[in-house]
């Protein structure tokens, strides 16, 4: 029996969020996410902000949990995320988890004038910004200042006891998990050629280092809902899929599953989710951006039922 929990993580407009996110609440998802790009695909400039539609999202739910997954800290000043990321969770009550990486897409830099440092700077970047968020959403007396971003002392932004949970993001081998370690409340350890198990093992080694209870992070990780009820139903199901990404159909039948995506039919899937349980993933975000809702509630359907 599968016990890892199931969450749904798209990018789409504010209607059709609501949508999902009220279904998936009303099924027993675990969570609600959106992927926080500021482009669809590199040619699609038709994308919102979605810390702002999951803002519409947190106002229309009640119970299930919110998050973004992740946000580029090469989009937003860290005082941004902080102030963005808090006054979601005030509106969702406390549902809220800010999801924090590096960044990717070199495209949508280049469209909106954003800079896109070399890796190495943008994981520096993001170890500071994790440094400054925390000093703040913690409440700090010496404040923070590092190379790039400084705060002043002061009070933390919610009241005594609440507190935003953050995530951490990513698919290298060494620096993301153990920034995940030392700082994050959830892991989201994105597929790559690089073992899940080894990046679960070092993020808890840091969070021992940091003193800190590994036991307490939740380790998810995210990808786009490949599954049909039976071979045929997948075929099309590939089919689709590529032709909305402009690529061959057999680069997914090859690549995804050599980077731990799962290509399968429903009772192989059921058997993959299992797997991924016994390596310490505790919930999977099926990504779905490209998908009608009707199709959403089909597919993820043949995991729930």
């Amino acid at each position: 029996m599968v016990t890892v929990e199931l969450a749904i993580q798209t990018m789409t407009d504010v209607a059709q969020s609501i949508e999902l996110a009220q279904w998936a609440e009303s099924q027993g998802l675990a969570a609600f996410a959106v992927a926080d790009h500021y482009l669809r695909t590199e040619e699609d400039f038709r994308a919102l902000d979605q810390m702002t539609v999951l803002a519409a999202v947190a106002a229309r739910t009640e119970s299930i949990q919110l998050a973004t997954l992740v946000s580029p800290i090469t989009f937003r000043h860290p005082a941004v995320l902080l102030k963005a990321g808090v006054t979601i969770d005030e509106i969702s009550g406390g549902r809220f988890t800010l999801g924090l990486g590096a960044g990717w897409m070199e495209k949508e830099h280049d469209v909106f004038g954003f800079d896109f440092p070399p890796t190495r700077e943008r994981l520096d970047r993001l170890e500071e910004a994790l440094g400054y968020i925390t000093a703040a959403r913690d409440g700090n007396e010496q404040g923070f200042h590092g190379r790039w971003y400084h705060l002043a002392p002061g009070p933390a932004p919610q009241p005594r006891g609440e507190r935003m949970r953050l995530a951490v993001g990513g698919s290298g081998p060494a620096r993301t998990p153990e920034l995940a370690g030392t700082y994050a409340d959830e892991f989201n350890v994105f597929p790559s050629r690089h073992p899940m198990e080894a990046r679960i093992a070092a993020a808890r080694r840091a969070a021992v280092d940091a003193v800190r209870d590994p036991d307490t992070i939740l380790f998810s990780t995210a990808f786009p809902l490949m599954v049909g009820e039976d071979r045929a139903d997948l075929d099309r199901r590939v089919e689709e899929v590529a032709a909305a990404r402009g690529v061959e159909p057999e680069r997914i039948r090859e690549r995804w599953p050599q980077s731990g995506i799962p290509v399968a039919t429903r009772d192989q899937y059921l058997e993959e989710l299992s797997r991924l349980e016994e390596i310490g993933i505790s919930r999977v975000y099926i990504q779905v951006a490209f998908d009608s809702p009707d199709e959403v509630r089909r597919l993820v359907g043949l995991l729930v039922n």
